[in-house]
């Protein structure tokens, strides 16, 4: 399937959790339509990584390390990002953590962990940009939730209270920015193959007693589309979030999921 790609030369964007997964490609997608780009990780490793990558293509990118729980690193990070490329367009408040699938299995330290990345991350990497956004009369923020914030379930539950409460942050902190031309939206993207996703598949499977294969064709049997969300799908959307096109679109919780959302 072809798509059209949108130009972003000229424009910045800012990564979290960028070093594999969805975060991964939505720095390599940005940087392939012209997007200088701040990838960071708590590896460090693989924010350079992932950095290298852009600029071995020639891209322009910086790589660092950040810890999303830490709201001093945060501002350190967006410092760092603005003192080398000046201006931040695109927010992708991207990084989170899974936890454990029982409900059982699931220990204080598992719901703060939880809070810590999946919520307070977002926040703090909001709280860090949008200054700079405001002064500016512009931006995008993208927040990376899920089907499961909207789905009640059995399983992996701090997961999907957490994911829900970005979607309402990304609702209130779209009123608050609204006049000043910066649009904030949630994207909720459905079974999505990420390293995250197949370890959590793996271990459910073996937990089980099944193979990995055919825990994975359950879930699709689930899907009223029959298909896993590709990273191609997410970042295709998040072009047109970022675009002109979508100038209007603030607000939202966006579900590029097969029909997931809807079936529930």
């Amino acid at each position: 399937m072809s798509r059209v790609s949108v130009d972003l030369h000229g424009k910045v964007a800012f990564i979290t959790g960028g070093g594999s997964g969805i975060g991964r490609s939505l720095a390599l997608q940005m940087a392939l339509d012209g997007a200088a780009v701040t990838v960071t990780d708590l590896d460090e490793a693989r924010a350079i990584a992932v950095a290298g990558e852009i600029e071995a293509a020639g891209g322009q990118a910086l790589g660092l390390r950040l810890d999303v729980r830490d709201a001093e690193a945060a501002g350190e990070a967006v410092a760092a990002a603005l003192a080398r490329f000046g201006q931040i367009d695109f927010l992708f408040a991207n990084a989170g953590v899974l936890g454990p699938a029982e409900y059982l299995d699931i220990t204080p330290a598992d719901w703060d962990l939880s809070l810590d990345v999946n919520i307070k991350g977002v926040v703090h990497t909001c709280r860090a940009v949008v200054p700079h956004m405001m002064e500016r009369r512009q931006g995008r923020i993208l927040i990376t939730a899920s089907y499961n914030g909207v789905r009640a379930g059995s399983h992996v539950i701090p997961y999907r209270v957490t994911k829900a409460a970005t979607i309402m942050y990304a609702r209130c902190l779209a009123l608050v920015l609204a006049p000043y031309g910066v649009t904030v939206n949630a994207l909720c993207p459905g079974v999505t193959l990420t390293p995250m996703q197949v370890s959590y598949a793996e271990q459910t499977a073996a937990q089980r007693g099944i193979s990995t294969d055919a825990y994975l064709e359950e879930r699709l049997v689930g899907i009223p589309m029959h298909e896993f969300t590709g990273l191609a799908d997410i970042t295709g959307l998040a072009e047109f979030l970022v675009s002109d096109s979508a100038r209007l679109i603030t607000g939202q919780a966006i579900a590029p999921d097969g029909g997931v959302m809807t079936s529930s």
